[in-house]
Parts: C-alpha cells; sequence; structure tokens
C-alpha cells in the first residue's frame, strides 16, 4: 500500500498527481551537497554511461572522472575493456593523468613506480623490502591489485556501476530493447559502427546534470528553441514513447535522413523508415536511433552547476569508415551539433533561475511534460527511498 504523501516535503510533491505535482527542489541543482548525495544514491546504485569503447585502443589506458571520483578505463591486447579505479593501492596516487599507449602492458605509478597489469593485478613494488629488494614476505601482491568496477559494454557504450550490486546490465537494458525490438534486434544493431571521423564532439554546459536530461525528454520547447529543426520536423510530428521503469523520452514519425548515405539497419521496416526515437536511460546515457544511423549523448556531471555533453555517432558498415561517406558523417555531424548547441541557452538559462528564491520546482504541463515529471519522480525516488512512486 502506497504511504500518504507528505506535502511538507519538497521531494514527496513530485509524486502528486501531474496537475498539482511540484519539481525538484533548486537544491538538488545547486548545492555541493545534492551533487554528492546524487552520485552516492543516484548514480552508484546502478549503470552509469562513462565514455565510449572507440576511445581506447588496444594496449591504451584512459583516465576519465565521473563527479569527482578518478576513473580508468583499459583495454588489453585481447580487446577486453575493463575499469579501475584510478588510484594506486600503495599511497593513493592517481595513477594515469592522460590517454595513451601503455607499450609494456603494465599501468605504472609515478611515485614509487609501483605497477599493475591490464587486469589490475599487482605485478610489481620495486625496493617494498628495502634497496634492492622487489618483496617483503609480510606483503601479498594478490591482495593489493587496482580496485576494479563492474563493466559493460554496449553499442561501444562503457557503463559502470559502482556499488557493484546493481541487477545485471541485460535486465536494465531489456526494457528499453523490447521498447525497440518493432525495428531492431541486438544482432541487427551490430551492423552499426563508430564513424571513424566526423563522429564525435564534446559540449561543455553551465548547468547542473539534470536539467541537460530534461530538456532532452522533452518535445514542448521545439518551435522557440528549434525553429530550423521544427519546420521540417514540427512539434505535431512527435510523440511520447512509453514509459520505463528505468527510461523515458520523446519520437518523431516525420524524421528525414541526411543526402548521402541511404542504407537502412537490415531489419527495420521499410514503411516506417520516417520514425526515430530519442530516449534517456536513467540515469544520463541520451540515445538516437533512426533507421540509418545512431548516436549516444554521454552526460557527464562534473560539479552541482557544470557538465559535459559527449557525443557519438554510429553508422551503418561503410557508412562508419569509408572516405568516400566522409561529408556524409559531417553533414549529420554538423546537424545534430546545430540542434545540441541551441539547447544550451536554455539549459543554462534554468540552471540560473534555480538561485532564485521564488521558483521552488515549478509546475508542469499536464500534457507536454509528462516525461519530464517520470525523471523529477525517478530521482525522487532514490534520494528519498520512503516516497511514493509513480
Amino acid at each position: 500500500m502506497n504511504k500518504k504523501i507528505d506535502l511538507e516535503s519538497p521531494l514527496q510533491r513530485v509524486h502528486l498527481p501531474i496537475e498539482s505535482a511540484n519539481g525538484l527542489p533548486n537544491e538538488c541543482y545547486t548545492e555541493r551537497s545534492a551533487f554528492d548525495r546524487d552520485r552516492e544514491l543516484v548514480f552508484a546504485p546502478g549503470w552509469t554511461c562513462i565514455g565510449f569503447g572507440s576511445d581506447v585502443p588496444a594496449d591504451w589506458a584512459v583516465p576519465v572522472e565521473l563527479m569527482g571520483l578518478p576513473l580508468l578505463i583499459t583495454r588489453d591486447k585481447n580487446e577486453t575493456v575493463r575499469v579501475f579505479h584510478n588510484v594506486c593501492s600503495h599511497r593513493g596516487m592517481q595513477l594515469v593523468t592522460e590517454a595513451g599507449r601503455l607499450g609494456t602492458g603494465l599501468i605504472r605509478c609515478k611515485y614509487h613506480s609501483w605497477a599493475y597489469d591490464f587486469e589490475g593485478n599487482l605485478r610489481g613494488t620495486p625496493m617494498i623490502g628495502g634497496v634492492d629488494q622487489n618483496e617483503h614476505k609480510d606483503f601479498d601482491p594478490a591482495v593489493n591489485g587496482l580496485r576494479e568496477i563492474p563493466s559493460a559494454l554496449w553499442m561501444d557504450n562503457i557503463f559502470i556501476n559502482l556499488s557493484s550490486d546493481a541487477q545485471p546490465f541485460d535486465e536494465f537494458l531489456a526494457p528499453l530493447m523490447q521498447r525497440w525490438s518493432k525495428w531492431v534486434t541486438p544482432e541487427s544493431l551490430l551492423e552499426l559502427q563508430p564513424a571513424t571521423t566526423h563522429g564525435k564532439m564534446e559540449l561543455s554546459v553551465n548547468s547542473n546534470w539534470k536539467l541537460a536530461i530534461e530538456n532532452f525528454l522533452e518535445a514542448y520547447h521545439l518551435p522557440w528553441v528549434h525553429p530550423t529543426l521544427n519546420s521540417y520536423s514540427p512539434l505535431s510530428e512527435h510523440y511520447d514513447i512509453e514509459r520505463g521503469e528505468n527510461f523515458a523520452g520523446q519520437g518523431s514519425s516525420n524524421y528525414q535522413s541526411p543526402a548521402g548515405a541511404n542504407s537502412t539497419l537490415s531489419t527495420w521496416p521499410a514503411e516506417q523508415t520516417r520514425f526515430a526515437e530519442y530516449p534517456v536511460l536513467y540515469p544520463n546515457a541520451l540515445f538516437g536511433l533512426q533507421a540509418d544511423h545512431f548516436f549516444t549523448m554521454t552526460i557527464l556531471p562534473i560539479s552541482e552547476t557544470q557538465s559535459v555533453e559527449r557525443v557519438q555517432l554510429m553508422f551503418l558498415g561503410e557508412v562508419a569508415t569509408d572516405d568516400k561517406y566522409s561529408e556524409h558523417r559531417k553533414s549529420v555531424l554538423e546537424n545534430w551539433r546545430e540542434v545540441f548547441l541551441e539547447d544550451v541557452f536554455a539549459v543554462e538559462g534554468m540552471q540560473q533561475g534555480r538561485r532564485s528564491p521564488a521558483y521552488q520546482g515549478g509546475v508542469f504541463s499536464p500534457v507536454m511534460d509528462q516525461h519530464t515529471l517520470h525523471f523529477h519522480r525517478w530521482v525522487a525516488k532514490r534520494l528519498e527511498p520512503a516516497s511514493d512512486s509513480e
């Protein structure tokens, strides 16, 4: 039985009917303590996207920061991708500060030269027992390796589970794949590859990570923020997709592939190539699924008021790799760059508005903001486990 909603609790007010609900309070967007709670209660228990596999060639190590945590992505010569806490087990030195190839196959600390292999095993402890004594009878290297974080690689996206106790990744992904099963299968998605040129971009945004998510979830702002996009893919041709436990978003029934390559995914019904969907897989993976290409936008929270948006495009077969399609890839990338740049002023403006005591969560359109409220409820449920869910 649902508990009675505490109307005095700002977090619980998100669980009122949409016509009466308020959004998350200002401090969820402006306070450092709230940012830290997001890391521990919203991000850590589940699966979080932190980067792209194509950024990590074989024998490379790539440092990544997630909400203040130094992490390290590696790929060994067998193409296995792993993620570790980027810290030496000896004195806590950050191990890798710049991405690069480690030709020796070892991750070596620059402080005392302790060394780890790509599986995280501690392989070298020079002079741990004194000058020219690289071992000590009371020290066991086997229990002092790097701390690995459970990870999964899907559509070249690297997901991690900081708490190490989330549901299996396949179960996490299953509701979204079921949603897309009318168009694609897991096997058909393997036809897509990361673009070798004109496939990535990065935007720095002066806003809390949640505002970037909220903006992507709805199409309500199209006529005013994206006039060009709205001219050929109008708001009237957009629809809310069915909300899942861990995703929500919008779709378009009037997607138009840019001029150039015209190939489509093998399982995509020919009569539905004008359809496309743009869900958020909570907390921070934003996807665009079209018949001819796929994109991921990963939102990496930097601080309570700063985020980085990293985008990667994937195309079909040779369209992703062949030089003759370079201009096509460039056209698609620039089209999305224009759209995503248009959103920046709105997201940053909302962040500035969160400083006002006159605003405390705001209200929702009963018709146009269903997905935004869904996300607020998802976050609130994790910040205040006793609160009611949707």
